[in-house]
């Protein structure tokens, strides 16, 4: 995984020096896509909802623990440039809830835009029949 931020951070880095505006990474771009639902646990990170207006650079421990989430906002913000990539959310969930899994977390393959401030503004949530997606766009 850090082998791809690595990657990424270099081709983000020459995106921008060569005038991009945003970056799109391929979904399973910096996990991969060898893991199963519990050896892939251990790397999600809790994704807010991007309307707390946070800024994961300047401010990594607001929603601790979020070493990725912190890293791509750092790549956008030190870079002037939108970053849009594929991670992984955890959710907490209720035993009652007769859907929520063993491990108590509800798993999402998920999709974050921080914009060219480092600012968390859109998290997409892709599930199955069922497509959550959050926007906050500031200008």
């Amino acid at each position: 995984m850090n082998k791809n931020m690595g990657v990424l951070e270099g081709a983000i880095k020459a995106a921008a020096q060569q005038g991009a505006h945003i970056i799109v990474t391929p979904e399973d771009g910096i996990y991969g896509w060898v893991f199963k639902r519990d050896t892939i646990f251990p790397y999600l990170e809790d994704i807010p909802d991007p309307q707390v207006n946070w800024i994961p650079c300047t401010d990594p421990e607001r929603f601790a623990p979020a070493a990725v989430q912190e890293r791509l906002s750092c790549m956008a913000r030190n870079n002037s440039i939108y970053v849009v990539a594929n991670i992984g959310d955890k959710k907490p969930c209720n035993s009652s809830d007769p859907k929520c899994p063993s491990n108590g977390h509800y798993q999402y393959n998920t999709n974050v835009v921080f914009d060219s401030k480092g600012k968390l503004v859109a998290r997409y949530h892709k599930v199955r029949n069922n497509m959550i997606l959050h926007l906050v766009w500031s200008t």
